[in-house]
């Protein structure tokens, strides 16, 4: 749950640019708009474009953007002509309907408009805004354009991987200089001062800057820049690091004259050790060693750095035995496990071997889960990875003058078109050296060599496409990604179904056979006879995808009973293990996944195959590891519709609409349903978007609900019956993932069977209700009230028997065909966001004491600060009397910090703050803000090796 990027140049930033691609295909471009487009020659040239990547994305053509008006001139009207084509498409497809080709060269215009526009010209600016002023504006200082444009890559990069962690961050820069720079002899006298100053920080706090000389007299210098105790919005620490790089005056001194840039790049979820800067990564081997330990003979202790992603198993055993074996100890301030790992190489490996030898040592005495990225000042044309365990990954890149790594592959997606996975599980892990050399002609600027961690064999890094462009990550200014993505379902059940139908005037639907994959096969398997005949539906999924597998057993039972086919829904790991009967010969197995790569649903596939069952898939993927165990498959969205929220939203409304889609076209192949009731049922599904859409224009009316409920009710519910109860399924896991609450499901009616006021906030989802039953759900309601419940209704517009007993209601549109439950999952939803985000915001005036105490205890306390810090603590209390912490705050945990509270209080007020225990303050009030935080974008006790699956032996 955190992220790694960086990144390792060569020398190719110096070499002058070639902007022959730029003029050629300019020209061509143009000429493709003038007359009638010659669409097969249009792609054609987009092809030739994406030949032309690496050098489109190359240093030297920002620097030309930047410094050379004529070619920014240039690049905007191939823009321009890229839009003008684009415009014709999308008139092409209004006037004439659907067509692949178009509908590809439409998707290519938009992957390269979004990269010339986004990702190359206004980049120049992000660049530009990382300098200094001064310096910005200075076409002569090469290198510091290069070193902030590789900065700015990174800092982008590590933006996007905030997504997995962003409770801290850090970023370690490593500049070597040419052999004859001398720049500390520019400096003034007060900037050699801070230079110093600068180089005597410990424990590798922000600003540090550690100074190398090599063999050959050449000077390397790394800069560390952190952050911490901003667990807030996406972008917040970027800000914060982007700021401090811009205003290092020596940085830009020092870096003059650099030959190459390699950089570092960590975003925390804190797993182990509190959130500090002491605990940011990355993090150096620095000890302290006892009068009876021994500091080994010309040990450097703070010349090697590690990031780390997942946990190191055996930290504890490693630190009794490496360092307090020797004597020494790890410095109190630092308790994050990544620790261990510089410290290993420093106290276990032997100078003077082979750093590749020593790096694979490190590995292999950690147990674990594990990414891990180590940077050295001495090997600065270096850096070292590894992959340890099922849980981590990293991801490699090349472009035209670097090397870049991420840990997720949309990390790389703005830069590269291709990665290198390194996910050697079943190696029981690898390493990679990546290296950097002087350009030759017909060879590349970099080497990558890998050898698994068990034996000598080598480990060869295999390409792989990325099918993704940033423009499919970008934010576009929510302040979450799961919220973008709620937005984004209108949109995203708009593309699932494009493309599948065409209907006309008589009220006829014609499915295209293209619209699954393999559907031809799929049909005659659903009308064969005999032995295989088919006899029932299996649907599976895991997590959010076995609600929507319910979803899509519910409108497939609609048509298919009629042909005596019975269909259930199941959880994927229930399917094999718990069942008598394994024989599947009669069996469709539709498997629901996002990504395509849950291991438990996955399995599952393998072994239904096996007994014989037909699988097809309904996943958003393509070419993901489902779709190639299946047997046909349907994508929802373009098959590219990512998910960054590591709580699905709108793959779950895209998995519904496939599923409805797929309902209609077996009740035509099986004749379950008339033409008519068929198109009767499409255009009901078209509305959907729609409908989606009058729900999203609630988010105020919902945000002000959950504002006012969620940080003071502590237990809530969630009951529906019918279809609804499909809904309150979906609910109830957002809510827990949101709010990282237990919440119990119902069906409406049982929930009077059992203890009521163990729940007294209920989410009653009543919007999809056959007329006889709403006043029996309106009874229910009046039950939840009279045991003081606080009922919360979801029901249809137009409805008013409710408003007189629910608390709370909030009207949906109206949706027939089977899929009401759809628009109510999405009011659930928001209002998980939203009560997420209220109970997070009541963690602010804690994290504020969290600082301020923090600050206290390493630095030692000064009168000032005690004032703020009282006024702090007030604030605290006043939250906890008001009911602001009831949600979230167990009752302990809450008198603990209110003893801490006076007995500071009472200590100050007898002028006596040497007594106040801040250390044990300072643990309470972490405990507080760890309850009280809510990541929204992130699961915080989501398991870390998600990737380890059922066994389920055949």
């Amino acid at each position: 749950m955190c992220g790694i990027a960086g990144l390792l140049s060569s020398d190719t930033w110096k070499k002058d640019p070639n902007l022959q691609w730029l003029d050629r295909l300019s020209d061509e471009f143009g000429k493709a708009l003038t007359g009638e487009p010659d669409w097969p020659k249009v792609k054609g040239l987009l092809e030739r474009l994406a030949e032309d990547f690496q050098e489109m994305m190359a240093f030297s053509t920002h620097f030309e953007l930047v410094t050379n008006g004529q070619a920014r001139i240039r690049m905007e009207a191939l823009l321009g002509y890229l839009r003008e084509l684009r415009a014709l498409v999308a008139d092409n497809l209004d006037s004439k309907g659907r067509c692949d080709e178009l509908e590809s060269i439409q998707e290519r215009l938009d992957d390269y408009i979004w990269q010339i526009d986004f990702e190359l010209l206004q980049n120049t600016e992000r660049v530009l805004s990382l300098m200094p002023e001064s310096l910005a504006g200075d076409g002569s200082c090469r290198g510091l354009h290069f070193l902030a444009w590789t900065a700015e890559l990174v800092l982008e990069s590590l933006d996007k991987l905030e997504v997995r962690g962003r409770d801290s961050a850090g970023v370690s820069i490593v500049v070597p200089l040419a052999p004859d720079a001398d720049p500390v002899s520019g400096l003034s006298a007060e900037e050699k001062d801070l230079l110093q100053q600068r180089r005597n920080i410990e424990d590798v706090k922000s600003g540090q800057v550690l100074e190398h000389v090599t063999g050959n007299g050449a000077l390397v210098y790394r800069f560390t820049y952190k952050v911490a105790d901003l667990v807030g919005q996406l972008g917040d620490n970027g800000r914060v690091i982007r700021d401090a790089i811009r205003q290092d005056d020596l940085l830009w001194k020092l870096a003059a004259n650099l030959e190459s840039v390699n950089i570092i790049a960590h975003t925390r979820w804190a797993s182990n050790g509190i959130i500090n800067v002491y605990n940011c990564h990355p993090v150096d081997g620095a000890v302290t060693f006892s009068d009876l330990g021994e500091s080994p003979a010309g040990w450097k202790k703070e010349d090697t750095f590690f990031v780390l992603n997942g946990d190191v198993d055996n930290y504890w055993d490693l630190v009794n035995t490496a360092v307090l074996g020797r004597g020494a100890c790890i410095p109190q301030t630092i308790t994050t496990d990544a620790k261990i790992l510089p410290v290993l190489f420093a106290l276990e490996t032997k100078e003077g071997e082979p750093v590749e030898e020593r790096f694979r040592k490190v590995i292999d005495l950690c147990q674990g889960s594990m990414a891990i990225v180590m940077q050295r000042p001495e090997t600065a044309e270096k850096l070292f990875l590894a992959q340890k365990g099922s849980g981590q990954s990293l991801y490699i890149g090349y472009t035209k003058d670097t090397v870049l790594f991420a840990s997720e592959v949309y990390g790389l997606a703005a830069r590269c078109r291709s990665s290198y996975p390194m996910t050697s599980a079943n190696s029981g892990g690898a390493s990679v050296v990546l290296s950097a050399r002087p350009a030759a002609a017909g060879e590349p600027a970099f080497a990558a060599q890998g050898a698994f961690l068990s034996g000598s064999e080598t480990y060869e890094l295999e390409p792989e496409a990325i099918e993704i462009y940033s423009r499919d990550v970008y934010l576009s200014g929510f302040p979450y990604y799961i919220e973008k993505e709620i937005h984004d379902a209108p949109n995203s059940v708009r593309k699932t179904l494009k493309g599948k139908y065409v209907t006309d005037a008589s009220g006829s639907v014609k499915f295209h056979l293209n619209c699954f994959g393999n559907s031809e096969a799929l049909k005659q398997r659903m009308l064969s006879a005999g032995p295989a005949a088919m006899k029932r539906v299996l649907v599976i999924g895991q997590g959010t995808a076995s609600i929507a597998a319910m979803g899509v057993a519910y409108l497939l039972e609609r048509v298919m009973q009629r042909a005596g086919i019975t269909v259930e829904s199941r959880k994927a790991s229930e399917l094999i293990g718990f069942s008598t009967d394994h024989e599947l010969q009669d069996a469709l197995l539709i498997a629901v996944s996002q990504s395509g790569t849950t291991t438990d649903t996955n399995r599952v596939v393998d072994l239904a195959k096996s007994h014989g069952a037909w699988v097809h898939s309904i996943v958003n993927r393509r070419n993901s590891p489902l779709v190639i165990k299946s047997d046909s498959y349907f994508y929802t969205s373009d098959g590219r519709d990512v998910e960054m929220a590591v709580a699905s939203t709108k793959a779950y409304y895209s998995q519904i609409c496939a599923g409805k889609v797929l309902a209609m076209w077996f009740a035509q192949v099986l004749g379950t349903l008339s033409d008519q009731e068929i198109y009767q049922e499409i255009a009901e599904l078209e509305t959907l978007p729609q409908q989606i859409e009058e729900v999203l224009a609630q988010k105020e009316l919902i945000a002000e609900y959950a504002a006012a409920d969620a940080p003071k009710r502590r237990y809530w519910a969630v009951v529906g019956n019918g279809p609804n109860r499909i809904a309150a399924e979906e609910i109830r896991i957002k809510l827990s993932e949101l709010c990282y609450k237990s919440i119990p499901c119902d069906f409406t009616e049982d929930k009077k069977h059992i203890d009521l006021s163990t729940e007294p906030f209920t989410i009653v989802v009543a919007n999809d209700l056959p007329k006889e039953v709403v006043q029996d759900t309106v009874k229910e309601v009046v039950i939840f009230k009279a045991h003081n419940g606080h009922p919360m209704v979801f029901c249809a517009q137009g409805e008013t028997r409710f408003d007189p007993v629910a608390d709370r209601v909030i009207r949906l549109p109206v949706v027939h065909g089977g899929l009401a439950f759809v628009v109510a999952t999405v009011a659930g939803h928001l209002w998980g966001v939203e009560a997420a985000k209220a109970i997070d915001a009541q963690a602010a005036v804690f994290r504020e004491i969290r600082s301020i105490v923090a600050d206290a205890v390493v630095h030692g306390h000064q009168p000032e600060q005690l004032h703020k810090l009282d006024s702090a603590v007030n604030n605290g209390l006043q939250a906890i009397r008001d009911g602001y912490a009831d949600s979230a705050l167990p009752a302990g945990l809450a008198c603990s910090f209110v003893d801490h509270a006076y007995r500071f209080k009472s200590v100050c007020d007898r002028s006596t703050p040497g007594d106040t225990d801040l250390p044990g303050f300072l643990e309470v009030v972490h405990a507080v803000v760890q309850e009280m935080t809510r990541t929204v974008d992130t699961i915080r006790h989501q398991a870390k090796t998600v990737t380890v699956g059922i066994s389920r032996p055949q």
